[in-house]
């Protein structure tokens, strides 16, 4: 044996420019004969190998005279610094060592351990890959499948290639290792992991263009990430390729897979594993129709949306923003909490798991009380999605005030605690797919998703970002300013006071309901003290209410009242910390007052109206922290303690001068302006409150329906009904420029489609006086203003999952609703559709518009708007089915647009040429 050669473990690596260790080690291999002759023989291991065939190999062409003697140079060379004889034993030490070469006629014989070639490791990988898949372990034939790819380090033997061998088994192994990434890409995919593939598939397509079933994973990872337009780009350019270069068309399976995004065919879709941050749809759906659910099976429903998206990223003291690392983890943080880690410290990581703890409750209780949903969490970041489920219509500012919210209560720490948080809110259409409740988080596919994420890592610490649509939506709500790196982005400074009585929709035929609520502060009839006024949005009730404070502040008997406003949007800890401007101004609190002398006034007011010295200490100790929005660890009472002493303070103001509270929007509000209200209702001397609430409400508090009537224990319920088309026409004309040519053409188009609602006539008029002049080829979505889609989605989604969804299969029919036709669409029996449709009737979605030939009821929409919203809510390939579904085959006939909407568009064109 050589003492060049020594002992120690051989291995060998082909699967890229060919290497030789030892222990680990690089092994210098000398002449380009010595490394082929070597490569070729690793190719055929185990068995021998001729030396004609290892001449032809070496020399493609003519060999030379002397070849034959070269090879026997190079082999010897091999043995003499790599591999050496087999001992007297027969060698098994060697094969320990992981090679033997023998002379064994016709040629050379190369004895290998399996273990010692990277090439037999890539194909037992794969096999292993392939047998998992067989038993439905889909992750884990992903996991063998990354395994076997993170072996190859570039093109097989590629300084052999460089140097002109070129060897049949060389093209084996990369087809091999192409059919292994494209499943490995299959299963990525079927896991709802497009994401984290998509950089790879670009990188694939671009070096093999016209592997058509990479292209394809491309266009589905594409489409799947709301880049639908992206995806179909893709297709278009393999196939100008195909045809300028071969005269070709794609394949059947790609052509299909175009189609399929066109139509936004739901089969597409599929459900991510958890933690996933951008997800998708459900397990491919079969096709066709959409198969009515088994009974008593919730069936998925996939939705059409406008969200908001709230990307977090929260960094703990002393690590870096949360951009450390891809995930948005900080280094060497194996835990992946973005804490720092120390070491075995016990202590810390149990500190470290408190503080994550603690975050998520932070940021779980601000997303639930906004009506938000955590949809994931990777690293430092946590995504939460408002309108993905149920729509209230103001999402881009919930989303906005959640942001504000955990920013807030995280300043409220220590500083040595305090952590940094960054975010972005972004607005944007969405593919949105929900189950029951049991079934998880909904899942959505949505370009949105991708723009927070590339602004994330922009924003610095303690700022929130939002995008151009969100802040055209909350403008008016959210005082902004340009954010100082992206040209496309605000940056959020604080949220605007309410707006000032009389600066909002004016009041309009509310004379009677104001009546009822001045009869009510002076008492007659005497009865409960709440009053709760109801309606639609846009109906008018801030209107009223602007107006009742008016009346109130000026005709007040007894003095000037407290008054005291409270508004749901708030981004504290507790709604009714917003009533702190009052209870200053009820004690005499200047904004110049020293905390010693805000306190001394409080007291002051308290001791008063105490009954009792320990009451006065209990109140007194529990409003100190409304007065003094006091850090999180310095508070003294809960938000639920503050309230209350904050309740009691009113009522016994109450006896003094009168004490009105106002809430805006109840339907939103927490659980203590709930129990506000409540009180009021069962104490006859107490503050009168008078709340705002979109029906909704009633789903909170099922009770307070019953209170049409003056009774003990409920509020007195107003219901404002829609204005009559003669009062909408004068407030379009308000409006209108005086100069306007095509006025009476708009005030008649607009009246006809507002539906006496105010706030839906000024959407449309907004939007028939806005310029430049839209594309002709505009969809119907297009057509109704976003105020407007978004209140009737609202209202939509108000109701239960069931009604809801029987409402959007009404609005494939169209304009005549039968049971015959609803029954063949929702594959139900005739009786239970004709149930069904007489319940939307009871709800007041539907209205009978007379009587079928079998004597059954005919229906038609009551508001057209409302079956436009609801047919637009309806991705394209779901529409399809359902058109199928009723036309007893293929092909799609919309219902038409309402003639009023028409009608607008065609006057805002004119106008707009």
């Amino acid at each position: 044996m050589s003492a060049a050669a020594g002992p120690g473990v051989l291995r060998f690596r082909l699967l890229g420019p060919l290497e030789v260790l030892r222990d680990g080690a690089p092994v210098r291999l000398r002449g380009l004969h010595q490394r082929a002759a070597l490569a070729y023989l690793l190719l055929r291991p185990n068995r021998a190998t001729a030396t004609s065939e290892l001449i032809a190999a070496l020399w493609p062409g003519q060999p030379p005279a002397s070849a034959r003697k070269m090879v026997q140079n190079a082999v010897w060379q091999l043995r003499t610094r790599l591999l050496p004889p087999p001992p007297d034993d027969g060698g098994g030490e060697q094969r320990e060592r992981g090679a033997v070469l023998w002379s064994r006629p016709p040629g050379y014989l190369l004895q290998v351990h399996p273990g010692a070639l990277d090439l037999h490791r890539f194909h037992t990988l794969a096999a292993e890959g392939r047998a998992r898949m067989r038993e439905g372990a889909v992750a884990t034939a992903s996991l063998r499948w990354r395994e076997a790819l993170d072996l190859w380090r570039g093109p097989m033997l590629a300084d052999l290639v460089e140097a002109g061998m070129r060897w049949p088994e060389l093209e084996a192994a990369e087809t091999a290792r192409l059919d292994v990434l494209e499943k490995f890409f299959d299963a990525e995919l079927a896991l709802g992991r497009h994401d984290s593939v998509l950089p790879e598939l670009r990188a694939v397509t671009r070096a093999e263009p016209r592997r058509e079933p990479f292209t394809g994973q491309l266009m589905l990872a594409l489409h799947r990430g709301g880049r639908h337009s992206e995806a179909l780009d893709v297709y278009t350019a393999i196939r100008t390729e195909l045809a300028e270069e071969l005269g070709l068309e794609p394949g059947r399976r790609l052509h299909a897979l175009h189609q399929a995004i066109l139509t936004g065919d739901p089969s597409l879709d599929l459900t991510p594993p958890p933690g996933a941050l951008q997800v998708a749809a459900a397990p491919p759906a079969p096709a066709g129709p959409l198969p009515a659910a088994p009974d008593g099976a919730p069936e998925a429903v996939r939705v059409h949306r406008e969200i908001s998206v709230l990307l977090l990223a929260v960094a703990f003291p002393g690590t870096p923003d949360g951009t450390g690392t891809p995930d948005g983890t900080v280094p060497d943080d194996p835990h992946g909490i973005g804490c720092p880690d120390s070491g075995s410290d016990a202590d810390a990581l149990e500190r470290a798991e408190a503080e994550t703890a603690a975050l998520e409750t932070v940021i779980g209780e601000a997303a639930s009380r906004f009506g938000g949903s955590v949809l994931s969490r990777i690293g430092s970041c946590r995504l939460i999605v408002f309108g993905a489920t149920r729509a209230h219509g103001d999402e881009p500012l919930r989303a906005v005030s959640t942001a504000l919210a955990v920013r807030q209560r995280l300043r409220h720490r220590p500083p040595e605690r305090r952590l940094r948080l960054r975010a972005v809110v972004d607005t944007g259409d969405a593919l949105v797919r929900h189950g029951p409740p049991e079934a998880g988080p909904p899942a959505v596919t949505s370009a949105v998703l991708d723009r927070a994420q590339a602004l994330l890592p922009l924003v610095p610490p303690g700022e929130v970002w939002v995008g151009p649509a969100t802040r055209a939506q909350t403008g008016t709500a959210v005082d902004y300013q340009r954010a100082r790196v992206s040209s496309a982005a605000w940056a959020v400074r604080a949220l605007r006071p309410a707006a000032p009585a009389g600066e909002k929709t004016p009041l309009l035929e509310r004379a009677q309901p104001l009546r009822t609520l001045t009869a009510l502060l002076d008492g007659a009839p005497p009865g409960p003290r709440a009053a709760l006024v109801v309606g639609a949005p846009g109906l008018g009730k801030s209107a009223l209410l602007d107006a009742f404070a008016r009346l109130v502040t000026e005709r007040a008997p007894g003095g000037r009242p407290l008054l005291a406003r409270v508004a749901p949007a708030t981004v504290d800890d507790s709604q009714l910390f917003a009533v702190a401007a009052q209870l200053c101004a009820a004690c005499g609190i200047g904004p110049a007052d020293p905390p010693g002398g805000a306190r001394h006034k409080l007291w002051a007011l308290v001791e008063r109206v105490a009954a009792d010295p320990e009451e006065a200490t209990g109140l007194f100790t529990r409003l100190l922290t409304a007065i003094g929005h006091l850090p999180g660890h310095e508070r003294t009472a809960a938000a639920d303690e503050v309230a209350a002493a904050w309740l009691i303070l009113l009522e016994r103001l109450a006896a003094e001068r009168p004490v009105l509270v106002l809430v805006d929007d109840l339907h939103g509000a927490d659980d203590t302006v709930l129990r506000l209200v409540d009180r009021a209702a069962a104490r006859p001397d107490g503050p009168l409150v008078v709340a705002t609430a979109r029906p909704g409400v009633f789903h909170r508090r099922p009770a307070w329906a019953a209170g049409r009537e003056p009774s003990a224990g409920l509020p007195l319920t107003l219901t404002l009904e829609p204005l009559s088309d003669a009062s909408v026409a004068e407030r379009v004309r308000d409006l209108l420029p005086p100069d306007e040519g095509t006025g009476r053409e708009l005030t008649e188009a607009v009246t006809a489609l507002a539906g006496g609602n105010p706030l839906f006539a000024a959407a449309f008029v907004h939007h028939a006086l806005r310029r430049p002049a839209p594309d002709p080829a505009v969809p119907r979505t297009a057509l109704i203003p976003g105020p407007v889609r978004r209140a009737l989605g609202a209202e939509l989604d108000a109701l239960p999952a069931g009604p809801a969804r029987a409402v959007r299969d009404a609005a494939v029919i169209g304009e005549d609703i039968g049971a015959a036709a609803f029954a063949v669409l929702t594959r139900q029996p005739a009786h239970e559709a004709a149930r069904t449709l007489a319940d939307l009737a009871r709800r007041g979605v539907l209205a009978p518009t007379g009587t079928a030939p079998d004597g059954t009821p005919r229906y038609g929409f009551r508001r057209p708007l409302l079956r436009e919203v609801a047919y637009t809510q309806l991705p394209r390939g779901a529409r399809a089915a359902r058109h199928a579904a009723l036309a007893g085959g293929p092909g799609e006939a919309p219902p038409p647009v309402p003639r009023a909407l028409l009608r607008l568009h065609s006057v805002r064109e004119r106008r707009l040429r």
